[in-house]
């Protein structure tokens, strides 16, 4: 494909950018795009600009990029600002004279004091961006077709220009991934991400992810340069940024807001789009004659029952690397034998790869390698001393493997409490099996070492192994006993403190009835949601790195609250709601929540919280409310990190088992329920509910208002 022969409006060639009403570009923000038009097209990834972070329009120099050319350069320019600042004019030098001229005229001795902290590098793109408007023939049809279909303005698909350069494989040091760059549990809200799949490598599945994530980004906060934005920052960093300003005046936001989170590259994202933009429209006055890559044709099927990959490329006739090739989101396991695809799997494979008729091909895969069920996961649970090195020793694999296949950030850093996925065969089963008691095989308990996926933490009769984000009113709830009963079994304190990979004794014999809780409702209705267990968050990633060190398990209390509870948001980034606890000492309700749990998480009776809030034993908290907590005698990082730890386990549970497919805009009827609904027809939890409709208030619903519901599918296999 030729760059001027395609029809699409963003390779059009002579006129840059504009604007329009959906994307509108502020004179505000032109220095910024003038900055970024620089960057893709003057300098490559051997070069780059110094330049100051605040003031996009003062560039001081092009540089090679060499660390060491480009740090003196750096302290040379900051020294000669600090002379500048001193009010200096005269008998400048010409390296001063030159960043005094880098500036605008009468430019004050503050501004320049500033801006000693403030010369930044920004490496070259041209190359980059040449070589994703090369890769971009592969998919722009795809993209522009989703956009299409939803609604969504066309000029959406030059997105992968800034997030990967169009690279479908691409991986971030935050552990984004893929071509549209999703973290993991943002992912997870609209694709199926687990150790058998993760469908942010496919280029054209996470397509309609990042769609579904730009139109709830839209329809939460108004206007695109907030929706793309926040495809950065996060709908939620997003709306607080609109509440501290006071506006949603993109240009203002970036301008004003100092948000801890918010910087270079958030406030420069939505500019750097129109940038790209700019560029595409010129790229062949810019760059020449460009040969786009042809989109492949793909037939496409979905497996009804579970198969090896070697045996359904041999059904199909093509190679395996072929088969991998073609369907990116199957992870290594799959390709190395330790896990079938899965059943409801949509395998794909290009057209003139398959010869014969592809049905009659699929039929000939006898019964005999059909399965009804997954290969099962071996898990293990980290224990106090364990090292990754160790681990892999005792079950006869290695460390690259663990990281592989537990997608670990970090191969230095696993947590006491951790559950690691062990790679297996039919060999290595067979060997644990007989040769090892620290295994767990599907559903059946070995040990207390090691447990399946989908049971809970008791090893030996009645013993309980604490894991990071329990509390001792969880595992009550989950077991149907006393709180009460388990802090007197075990000699607790009052408060009932646990510590991470303790050996709890449980009463589970004896008939205790719990202390009833009352869940955040609707003000009409109970919202009966199931209780799910807290755990801690862990970022995973496939980044392996290259060096090898025997390093111990994190024990619990060596963990950095401040870190835990940034890694937390992160993880969170596209949830709006508030869990942080106001200047005013209150906290506003969230779905799901119970007095119960702020007690726990505040280390306070529940009594206390009823007290300090005028509340009596059976008034129920009510989602939205605003509750007073005694900021004087807790630890507010910790609250904010349980809390948070709750609701992202919450989340990570149900988004292993559901993706959001569409969303539904419902007109209330006369007696109609918001949280019958949600519960009977849309199968949706009220927190998703409310995150798609952070500003409705649900104690004044009418007939005719409406109201946008996610539409979930579960994921077949999971």
């Amino acid at each position: 494909m030729l760059l001027w022969l395609t029809a699409s409006p963003v390779h059009a060639q002579n006129a840059g950018f504009s604007g329009t009403d959906q994307l509108p570009r502020p004179a505000a923000l032109e220095p910024a795009i003038r900055f970024w038009t620089r960057v893709y097209t003057e300098a490559d990834t051997n070069s780059g600009f110094l330049h100051d972070a605040v003031n996009l329009a003062v560039i001081y120099r092009k540089v090679d990029y060499n660390r060491r050319e480009i740090e003196a350069y750096r302290n040379q320019i900051r020294q000669d600002l600090q002379v500048l600042a001193s009010g200096k004019r005269d008998g400048l030098t010409l390296n001063q004279q030159q960043v005094l001229d880098a500036w605008p005229d009468g430019v004050d001795n503050a501004t320049l004091a500033d801006a000693a902290g403030n010369v930044r590098f920004q490496l070259g793109q041209s190359d980059r961006f040449i070589a994703g408007l090369i890769r971009s023939g592969a998919y722009r049809e795809h993209i522009e077709e989703v956009a299409a279909e939803r609604g969504l303005p066309i000029e959406l698909a030059a997105l992968p220009h800034v997030e990967s350069s169009f690279h479908p494989g691409a991986w971030s040091h935050a552990a984004a991934a893929g071509m549209w760059q999703f973290i993991r549990t943002t992912g997870q809200r609209f694709m199926r991400i687990d150790n058998v799949v993760d469908e942010r490598m496919d280029p054209y599945t996470a397509t309609y992810a990042a769609m579904s994530l730009l139109e709830y980004n839209y329809n939460l906060l108004g206007s695109w340069p907030l929706a793309l934005t926040a495809y950065n920052h996060g709908a939620g960093g997003l709306a607080r940024a609109v509440r501290a300003t006071g506006t949603d005046d993109i240009a203002t936001i970036i301008s004003q807001y100092k948000g801890p989170s918010f910087g270079f590259a958030s406030r420069n994202f939505y500019p750097q789009f129109l940038a790209v933009l700019d560029v595409e429209r010129r790229a062949r006055a810019l760059f020449g004659v460009l040969h786009l890559d042809v989109a492949p044709e793909y037939l496409s099927f979905e497996l009804d029952t579970y198969v090896e990959a070697n045996v359904l490329a041999d059904a199909l006739g093509v190679s395996m690397d072929q088969l991998k090739f073609d369907n990116p989101a199957l992870l290594a396991v799959v390709w190395e034998g330790g896990k079938r695809i899965p059943k409801g799997y949509s395998v794909k494979i290009q057209r003139n790869s398959v010869r014969g008729n592809l049905q009659a091909r699929l039929s000939e895969i006898p019964d005999s390698q059909r399965y009804t069920f997954q290969t099962p996961d071996i898990n293990y649970v980290v224990r106090s001393g364990d090292s990754l090195s160790l681990i892999a020793s005792r079950f006869d694999t290695s460390v690259d493997q663990l990281v592989s296949l537990n997608r670990l950030r970090d191969r230095h850093t696993i947590r006491v409490g951790q559950t690691l996925l062990l790679p297996h065969d039919t060999d290595m089963l067979t060997h644990t099996l007989a040769s090892n008691d620290e295994a767990v095989i599907g559903d059946e308990q070995v040990a207390a070492n090691v447990s399946n996926s989908s049971t809970a933490s008791l090893s030996g009769e009645n013993e309980y192994i604490v894991r990071s984000g329990d509390t001792v009113s969880g595992i009550a709830r989950r077991y149907g006993i006393d709180s009460a009963a388990i802090i007197a079994h075990n000699g607790l304190d009052s408060r009932g403190r646990i510590a991470v990979g303790q050996a709890l004794q449980l009463p589970l014999n004896r008939p205790d009835t719990p202390e009833p809780q009352f869940s955040s409702v609707f003000p009409d209705e109970e919202a009966r949601q199931p209780l799910l267990m807290p755990a801690s968050y862990r970022q995973q990633s496939d980044t392996v790195p290259a060096a090898e060190n025997e390093v111990l398990a994190i024990e619990p209390d060596t963990v950095n609250v401040e870190e835990s509870n940034e890694l937390a948001e992160v993880a969170l980034t596209a949830d709006p709601s508030d869990y942080s606890i106001a200047g005013d000492g209150s906290i506003e309700v969230q779905a799901s929540e119970t007095l119960g749990h702020y007690a726990e998480w505040l280390n306070v009776s529940a009594q206390e919280l009823r007290q300090l809030n005028g509340m009596r034993f059976t008034d129920p908290v009510i989602i939205g409310q605003r509750l007073n907590v005694d900021v004087a005698s807790l630890d507010q990082d910790a609250f904010e990190l349980r809390r948070r730890e709750y609701h992202l386990q919450q989340q990570q549970t149900f988004f292993k088992q559901y993706r959001i497919r569409d969303i539904s805009r419902h007109e209330l009827s006369a007696n109609e329920s918001i949280s019958r609904l949600a519960r009977q027809r849309y199968s949706v939890p009220l927190w998703l509910l409310r995150q798609y409709n952070p500003d409705l208030d649900f104690s004044r619903v009418r007939v005719g208002q409406t109201i946008v519901f996610p539409v979930v599918d579960r994921i077949d296999g999971a």
